[in-house]
């Protein structure tokens, strides 16, 4: 019997032994790939290529990984620049994807054109035109109501201070991926023409059109830089051109009145103040439809009749490039760049080539300083201004 016993005992201790052996063994192990916990995802091959990944470069660091209906796994890094990597694994073969490999075959080009069309409505021209056709890297990461586009080392001139990225809603193209997406129930996609009120702003005015050419050139750097102005123009140039006053306003830029034959209003007694504006914004209503309700007075010389009998807000401004002076683009590049601030009001002519060249030159450089560039009434609503009747503003601060 005692045999017996002793027998037990020892294979008692020597089963203790193996799994002490055993649980050391575990234990060493599990120290051993602390480094990768959180990375698993129990499939065999994808599991090896997420470890690859993640030791491969250790100035990268792994912040997170997303299964994608069973099919992809997506990993994302944050490199040493802040920047972002991401890379889709296939889950039944281990194997690296590109964004083309989730994109239906038949949807390629599809996908490609909703990807430059949403980027030319977020940014202006200058940018748009080298993230759709430049070389640099770019960054796909699959959120759950939206896909967001990195671009990273491409050449701007001038160059954007702004990390660039896209938000593309997964409602764009849902049709063209080859798994299932969350959709929200409402979506508004990113656009260049929203502005924010958190943002420096001034307004661009152009007096003395409308000229045909150079006002019709004018609303399109306008419109490729996201911008827009306030056109004063003159009454009796108005009726000569009513297709211009339906390209500015359609591109989103605003119209005043600056009088009718460009005469010095101060001079004229009531009746004449009344009968100079009456044409004006009956040739305006005519084209338009509607009312003028903002004045930019000839030489921005404004009195008390004039206040007392005109029922607009009179605009007159803070910051003269004297373009009508110089006819000169560097000097008028200048005259904006080097002085320019939050909420200014910003005096050009619409009747220089000058002007013109200038105008093509500041916008892109106000946009990578910060600059929103609006019209009048935008400023005032981005301010928080209710622009009044009868009053003068210089500026909108």
């Amino acid at each position: 019997m005692k045999n017996i016993c002793s027998y037990i005992r020892k294979r008692k201790q020597i089963f203790m032994i193996i799994f002490a052996v055993f649980l050391l063994i575990t234990m060493f192990f599990t120290f051993e790939n602390k480094k990768y916990l959180g990375v698993y995802v129990n499939y065999e091959k994808a599991d090896k290529k997420l470890i690859s990944l993640v030791e491969e470069e250790t100035s990268r660091v792994f912040k997170e990984k997303t299964i994608i209906e069973e099919k992809y796994i997506q990993a994302i890094f944050e490199n040493s620049d802040g920047s972002y990597q991401s890379f889709l694994i296939d889950v039944k073969n281990g194997e690296l994807l590109g964004i083309e490999d989730i994109v239906k075959e038949e949807r390629q080009n599809d996908f490609k054109n909703k990807i430059k069309e949403l980027i030319s409505l977020k940014y202006p021209k200058f940018i748009a035109d080298v993230l759709n056709y430049g070389n640099g890297k770019i960054t796909y990461i699959l959120k759950e109501t939206e896909l967001t586009i990195y671009f990273y080392d491409f050449t701007i001139s001038p160059t954007p201070n702004e990390e660039l990225f896209l938000n593309v809603d997964y409602h764009e193209i849902k049709n063209d991926l080859n798994f299932k997406v969350n959709l929200k129930e409402e979506y508004e996609n990113e656009n260049g023409m929203h502005y924010d009120p958190k943002k420096k702003t001034v307004a661009l005015t152009f007096d003395d059109g409308p000229n045909n050419e150079k006002t019709l050139k004018l609303v399109e750097i306008l419109k490729n830089n996201k911008m827009h102005a306030t056109f004063f123009m003159v009454g009796n140039r108005m009726a000569n051109a009513p297709n211009v006053l339906e390209e500015v306003l359609k591109a989103g830029n605003e119209i005043g009145s600056h009088s009718y034959n460009h005469v010095n209003l101060t001079r004229l007694k009531k009746e004449e103040l009344l009968e100079e504006e009456k044409k004006t914004n009956e040739i305006y209503k005519s084209i338009t439809g509607k009312d003028l309700n903002l004045l930019r007075a000839p030489y921005g010389s404004v009195n008390n009749t004039m206040k007392e009998n005109l029922n607009y807000s009179f605009i007159n401004w803070n910051l003269d490039t004297e373009d009508w002076r110089y006819r000169d683009e560097n000097h008028v590049y200048k005259a904006v760049i080097d002085h320019v601030e939050d909420g200014d009001i910003i005096l050009m002519h619409d009747l220089y080539d000058s002007t013109i060249q200038a105008v093509e030159k500041i916008l892109p450089e106000l946009y990578i300083k910060g600059f929103q560039v609006v019209s009048v009434t935008e400023l005032a609503s981005l301010k928080g201004i209710n622009l009044e009747s009868h009053k003068v503003y210089r500026s909108i601060k």
